[in-house]
C-alpha cells in the first residue's frame, strides 16, 4: 500500500513547473504531429483535405496541449490524486475527439475514413505525451 497523496503533496506544483511541463509537451507534440503531416502529405493522402495540414494541425494541437496544461493545474490544484483523475479525464476527452475524426472528417472534401484515421493518430499521440509529460506517476502508487 502506497501513499495516494498525489503531486500536490509529493511535490510543489508551481506555475512555472505547469508552463514548463506544458511547453515540453506541445512541443514534442507538434513535432511529430508534423512529421505525421508531412508523411501523409508526401504519400498524397487527402491533399484536398484542409484538416491534414500544417495550419490546423498546429492550432488544434497547440489548443488540446494548453486544455491538457491547465486541466492538469486545476485537478493539481483541488485533487489528492490529481494523475490518477488526470488520466480518466484524458482518455474520455481522447475517446470524445475521436468522433469526428471517424463521423465528419470522411464526409468532408478530401477526406477518407483513412485520413480520420491519421487525425485520430494525431489525437492520440498528443494524448499519450500530454499524460507522460504532465503526470508524476510514481505520485499516484
Amino acid at each position: 500500500m502506497g501513499s495516494e497523496t498525489g503531486i500536490s503533496s509529493t511535490r510543489s506544483l508551481s506555475l512555472s513547473d505547469l508552463v514548463r511541463a506544458g511547453a515540453g509537451a506541445l512541443a514534442v507534440s507538434l513535432i511529430i504531429n508534423w512529421v505525421i503531416v508531412f508523411v501523409a502529405n508526401a504519400g498524397g493522402i487527402a491533399p484536398a483535405l484542409e484538416a491534414l495540414n500544417y495550419g490546423p494541425v498546429t492550432f488544434f494541437t497547440t489548443l488540446g496541449v494548453i486544455g491538457a496544461t491547465v486541466t492538469y493545474g486545476v485537478l493539481a490544484r483541488l485533487s489528492s490524486s490529481p494523475d490518477r483523475l488526470f488520466l480518466i479525464v484524458a482518455a474520455v476527452v481522447l475517446v470524445l475527439s475521436l468522433v469526428p475524426d471517424f463521423t465528419v472528417i470522411p464526409n468532408q472534401p478530401g477526406g477518407s475514413l483513412f485520413a480520420g484515421a491519421i487525425l485520430g493518430l494525431m489525437h492520440v499521440t498528443t494524448a499519450v505525451i500530454c499524460v507522460g509529460v504532465l503526470t508524476d506517476r510514481s505520485a499516484d502508487r
